[in-house]
């Protein structure tokens, strides 16, 4: 009898088992990190939201295999973003997207290049530190090069603007020298002059104001969050000062307007996605987003539906991890929600950039020659 009790234990002990290897190879999990909570949310909230959209309209099913988005928040914090990219390792899960900021993904894109068959995807980060790299990282995101920047170089040009004064962001500081860098190079290089200064955005406002006082300029470059970007030029137009203000693709969403106001009226980005746009993809994303979160998409959820749109598209071919990237980058050209979409052999991706300016608390094109 205590013979028969251990086998039928056993039997149900190995049924159990073979279930729950089944269940498992019917379901394949995708993480999702990024920014979730705190000031840096608004970007990592709206990549989220366009990219589950994408898996919305497949009902979260690929070829009969159940498809899991496992959601974690870094907080824009480096040791939390290293405790969620070891979770994935330990978990198994081989395909993540994100980072929202390039100094998060740099902590991410350490940890997963140690891996054989991880891949990690983002929608938004740009720093030139990934840039032509045969390794496990895929991105969206134009990055940091002199290509980008050639239209916002001609629109300084036609201004003439001289004497650049700039605000930056030093908690995404990836971001913020791959953007510098490049930008101040291509200055030089037609002739202009370095930058005037360059202040960290996170010091007492009082002392930023001081120094722009203080300090010859016609143009103030700001390299932040939507939310910090609109602070500051909120303070800076209370304060009296009206220099012309460039904002950084990182904060062009509604949200800039939205905490902004009046103040942010006449601000100017350099962009590849226009808010007015009539392409029929656009216009259908737009109604599909609008529908189902009730506000309008910002730039940055159309970069989180078109990457799962590719990664929809390649796992219906195959849910093989192994051969993931090599199949999107087979492929090379995908259609976007504005124009195509190109990778390179290295992952990196190429899309026309223009201006755009804050009109009547709106986003519109503003033609720049060439």
């Amino acid at each position: 009898m205590k013979n028969i009790k251990i086998f039928i234990s056993l039997l149900i002990a190995c049924i159990f088992f073979i279930g729950c290897n089944e269940k498992n190879e019917d379901e394949l999990k995708i993480g999702f990190l990024a920014g979730l909570s705190g000031k840096y949310s608004a970007l990592g909230i709206d990549i989220r939201d366009g990219f589950l959209l994408a898996f919305d309209e497949i009902d979260y099913t690929i070829n009969e295999k159940k498809i899991r988005i496992i959601q974690k928040d870094d907080k824009q914090d480096k040791k939390e973003a290293q405790k969620v990219i070891e979770y994935f390792i330990k978990n198994d899960i081989k395909i993540i997207v994100g980072n929202a900021t390039s100094s998060m993904t740099k902590i991410s894109f350490d940890e997963v290049n140690k891996q054989k068959e991880m891949l990690l995807f983002s929608a938004t980060a740009s720093s030139n530190e990934f840039s032509s790299k045969d390794d496990n990282f895929l991105r969206t995101q134009v990055e940091s090069s002199a290509k980008r920047y050639k239209t916002l170089l001609n629109y300084v040009d036609s201004k003439g603007y001289e004497k650049i004064f700039v605000i930056y962001d030093s908690k995404n500081l990836s971001y913020a020298n791959g953007y510098l860098q490049v930008f101040q190079e291509m200055l030089v290089q037609s002739g202009g002059n370095k930058f005037v200064e360059a202040m960290d955005l996170n010091n007492n406002y009082e002392t930023i104001i001081d120094a722009l006082k203080t300090t010859k300029n016609d143009l103030i470059l700001i390299v932040g969050n939507s939310i910090d970007s609109a602070n500051i030029i909120q303070y800076i137009r209370h304060s009296k000062i009206t220099t012309d203000i460039l904002g950084s693709g990182w904060a062009k969403t509604t949200d800039f307007i939205t905490n902004g106001g009046k103040s942010v009226e006449g601000v100017v980005f350099s962009t590849g996605y226009d808010d007015n746009s009539k392409d029929k993809n656009f216009l259908e994303f737009v109604n599909k987003f609008e529908k189902k979160y009730k506000v309008k998409p910002s730039v940055f959820a159309a970069q989180g539906y078109e990457l799962g749109k590719i990664l929809i598209e390649n796992l219906l071919i195959s849910t093989e991890t192994k051969t993931l990237k090599s199949r999107i980058l087979q492929t090379s050209k995908y259609s976007g929600l504005q124009g195509d979409i190109i990778f390179d052999k290295y992952g990196d991706v190429d899309r026309d950039y223009f201006m755009m300016e804050v009109k009547n608390q709106s986003f519109e094109k503003i033609n720049v020659q060439n």
